[in-house]
């Protein structure tokens, strides 16, 4: 009995350990798996920290000057809805100007001057002058009218800039009293005229369905950057010429451009606006604001696509808020439209072309009996 008792105590200490081990197994399973995470995630840890420092090491240079200007031609495509919208703003410009001013007040002599228009010279070439007598100046406006419609329409702009440009090149040089835009649109039209050659389309509203070869594409992007580079001369002239100017300086400009006797504000805006210019304050934000807009405009036109963008909302700001006060529609209209052809993004998605159908890819024909 006493080997028998001693045997199930044997038995009994053995069970025992073996539940003791058992216990223990998952445990020790537990934390292995624990130091395995920790060691797979420090090695993840320092996985990344290597790529990050390979990255670096490998990071492409700075790229040189005539590196990006090769990219940005490489990927430059005038032909965009920018470039239409801005060659319709300004062709609008010119019509309005035609259509509801008469050829009389045009041409009206000044004193100490040759009757208008001038035709020596150059000037000979002019819409005004083309024909001689024969074809009176309210035949000629009218036809110019007719001319800056089938442009401003977006039809065919590679050759319909040509048109433009002489348009706006006879009323710069013939009319009696030519402002400051139709100075600046004879430069833009004469712009257009090379960024236009690049313009196969039909109409400037679509989008184009041929690769535009290196040649055009070169010389438009040269045309591109000169009208860029106008506009920014022109602001940053603008801007900073106000400084000589005692008024524009102690902020009172505005008061004395509000209530001129001739270029003043009109209606509907004139009371509220000749209100507001008794207030001190708020003549001075309207000066000093003037100020500052076109030189943010000249800085954002020598930038990116999203920049340029920027600087067209801005100028139509401007340009409107002297539209709806003193008028200037022609001026601020061409303003406006050399923006927009300025902010013609750096690349253009094409469109697809149709087959020599004339339907698209991929569409067929409906029979004539419905089958």
């Amino acid at each position: 009995m006493a080997e028998t008792a001693s045997g199930a105590m044997a038995e009994t200490a053995k069970t025992g350990a073996v539940a003791e081990a058992t216990k223990a197994g998952p445990k020790a399973t537990g934390a292995s798996i624990a130091d395995r995470n920790k060691s797979m995630a420090d090695r993840n840890s320092r996985n990344n920290r290597s790529k990050k420092t390979t990255a670096r090491a490998t990071a492409a240079p700075p790229v040189s000057l005539p590196d990006a200007v090769d990219q940005a031609l490489r990927r430059f495509d005038p032909r965009s809805v920018w470039f239409g919208c801005g060659r319709t703003i300004i062709a609008l410009a010119h019509l309005i100007t035609l259509a509801l001013t008469p050829s009389a007040a045009l041409l009206h002599p000044l004193l100490g001057e040759q009757p208008y228009p001038h035709c020596a010279g150059v000037q000979a070439i002019s819409t005004y002058c083309v024909g001689g007598d024969a074809v009176s100046q309210e035949w000629r406006r009218w036809i110019m009218v007719a001319l800056l419609a089938l442009v401003a329409s977006g039809y065919r702009p590679r050759w319909t800039a040509w048109i433009h440009a002489w348009i706006a090149y006879s009323i710069g040089v013939s009319t009696a009293l030519p402002d400051g835009g139709e100075a600046i649109a004879r430069i833009v039209c004469l712009l257009l005229i090379l960024m236009g050659l690049a313009d196969d389309r039909r109409w400037h509203w679509q989008r184009p369905t041929t690769v535009l070869g290196p040649r055009r594409r070169g010389v438009a992007f040269a045309a591109f950057w000169a009208l860029r580079i106008q506009l920014v001369i022109l602001y940053l002239q603008s801007g900073i010429s106000k400084f000589g100017v005692p008024d524009w300086l102690n902020g009172s400009a505005e008061y004395y451009v509000l209530r001129d006797p001739v270029f003043g504000v009109a209606e509907p805006f004139a009371a509220p606006l000749l209100h507001m210019s008794g207030n001190g304050l708020l003549v001075s934000v309207m000066t000093w604001g003037a100020i500052i807009i076109e030189l943010v405009i000249a800085a954002l036109l020598i930038g990116p696509e999203r920049w340029r963008k920027l600087a067209f909302w801005m100028d139509v700001l401007l340009h409107g808020a002297i539209i709806a006060t003193i008028g200037l529609w022609s001026f601020s209209l061409i303003m406006i439209g050399s923006a927009a052809v300025a902010a013609t993004p750096d690349r253009v998605e094409l469109a697809d072309p149709l087959p020599p159908s004339g339907r698209r890819p991929g569409r067929r024909a409906v029979p004539q009996d419905g089958r």
